[in-house]
């Protein structure tokens, strides 16, 4: 959980440094603000109102009591553009409350009695800080707004308090159960203390260019337990919710505040805040560099017209745009027949060497040969051994292998398929899995040695067709074996 923290602050820390780098004229807005001319820092401050849910609580209590707990708060902000900013939060209040509805069923720690009981009430005050990730909604639509913007605040806080437990007599009178502010077990001396996550909502109302008026209200997860002086096993996290109401007062000299913008808005006076789109692409001029693309041009982000085939010429003048082509060509490849056997160099297999189209390209060999070269693959396959229960090829059968790669390469036109077996000891479906584990160890190496992979193929057969008798040793060991054979 500390480390979850810990996380959250360098978030925090790295959001706000690589923003505080931006400026509003790098983001694509109908209106833009440049940071340069405007305020981005403003005070608040107010009244806030603490509701307390955790093994106590503030409203829906036992006792039918509604703890109205009342505090104060202050707080700096720094927009590092319209979108995102940094606020530090002092935070003061009054915390109280009862107990819930039906909290009698679990037991109360560090108290003498052992159930929470309706005649117990907390109370205590509570003084914090708090620094927020600020990310301004309304602003990721629009630059700019006259009267109403919405903001989320997201961060991290530390508070001390002095919440105390009572149990209130028939007289009236509090007797005190147990105070974690002066808890033994505790490390503060005079106050308790924990960390908590806060996400909030605000509502702004712009009064003038210098005064805004704020509503907010959120929710909060205290890391202890005893924010409300009562600890159970019913809970590790208390829940908090504070809800505010204050004065924003934005600083700085400019007209301009940052998640505002201009009061000109749709005016014409400033002909350089307009933003323009000649071609009408859906990028902006200033960051177009093609800003005169034909209409119905499908463009990059940045406004260049899209090369598919990356030849050189956009789409829109390509006459083969998936296919590649120089610019002479007009973007056409160029059919070029080296050996003059009437099939293009592209769909060649043997460019340099006259061929015919069942061959693609390539000249037709003698079956006889072929049939040659293929059986004494399929012979040289039988001494492609493996260490036992692996597919790792033994290191005496690779001279076994490159022989068999100098004879496929004897015949590039065909294509072969090896298959791998076992014999019956064993799994069923572990000599399936073994079969074609070594049977593709095999393909890998000649890929490696430059036999192309499209005339390759593997597959294991397990122990589904023997050869040999597996009722006797020697049967079984040339049962295990990889065979190599033309595709048909």
């Amino acid at each position: 959980m500390r480390r979850f923290f810990l996380l959250l602050v360098l978030t925090i820390f790295f959001a706000a440094n690589s923003f505080a780098q931006f400026t509003t004229n790098e983001i694509t807005y109908a209106k833009t603000i440049n940071l340069e001319n405007s305020n981005s820092w403003a005070v608040g401050g107010g009244f806030s109102n603490f509701i307390m849910h955790g093994d106590m609580r503030s409203i829906g209590t036992s006792d039918d009591t509604q703890y109205l707990n009342f505090g104060v708060f202050a707080y700096v902000d720094k927009m590092f553009n319209p979108l995102l900013g940094l606020e530090l939060k002092a935070t003061y209040s009054k915390i109280s409350g009862g107990a819930q509805y039906f909290s009698d069923v679990y037991e109360l720690l560090y108290v003498d009695n052992t159930v929470i009981r309706d005649n117990m009430r907390f109370e205590g005050k509570a003084l914090g800080a708090e620094l927020n990730l600020i990310l301004n909604f309304t602003n990721l639509y629009q630059t700019s707004t006259r009267n109403w913007n919405a903001a989320g605040y997201f961060g991290l806080g530390y508070h001390q308090y002095d919440s105390a437990l009572y149990e209130i007599n028939p007289t009236g009178e509090d007797n005190l159960l147990v105070d974690f502010g002066y808890n033994k077990a505790r490390n503060s001396v005079n106050k308790a203390s924990s960390i908590y996550l806060s996400g909030q909502f605000g509502l702004k109302r712009r009064i003038s260019k210098r005064v805004d008026l704020e509503f907010r209200t959120g929710i909060y997860f205290n890391y202890e337990d005893h924010l409300d002086a009562a600890i159970s096993n019913k809970q590790d996290w208390e829940t908090f919710f504070v809800t505010s109401l204050g004065a924003v007062v934005k600083l700085g000299k400019k007209k301009v505040f940052a998640i505002w913008g201009d009061d000109t808005l749709g005016q014409q006076s400033n002909p350089g805040l307009r933003i323009s789109d000649t071609d009408k692409d859906g990028v902006m001029d200033q960051l177009d560099i093609e800003p005169n693309t034909p209409a119905g041009v499908l463009v990059y982000g940045n406004g260049k017209a899209i090369d598919s085939d990356q030849d050189g010429l956009p789409d829109y003048k390509d006459k083969c745009p998936l296919v590649y082509g120089p610019i002479s060509n007009e973007g056409c490849p160029v059919l070029v027949d080296s050996d003059k056997d009437g099939i293009t160099d592209d769909k060649d297999a043997c460019p340099d060497t006259p061929g015919v189209i069942e061959n693609n390209g390539c000249p037709k060999q003698v079956t006889t040969v072929n049939n040659n070269i293929t059986q004494q693959i399929n012979l040289l396959a039988a001494s492609i051994n493996f260490n036992t229960n692996s597919d790792k090829i033994k290191p005496v059968s690779y001279t076994t292998i490159d022989e068999i790669i100098s004879l496929m390469k004897k015949i590039p036109e065909i294509k072969f398929i090896i298959e791998g077996h076992t014999d019956n000891v064993g799994n069923d479906n572990y000599n399936l899995d073994l079969s074609q584990r070594r049977a593709t160890s095999v393909v890998n190496y000649m890929i490696k040695q430059g036999i192309s992979n499209d005339r390759l193929e593997s597959e294991g057969f397990g122990e589904t067709r023997p050869k040999f008798s597996n009722n006797t040793e020697g049967g079984r060991q040339l049962n295990r074996r990889v065979e190599i054979k033309p595709k048909q």
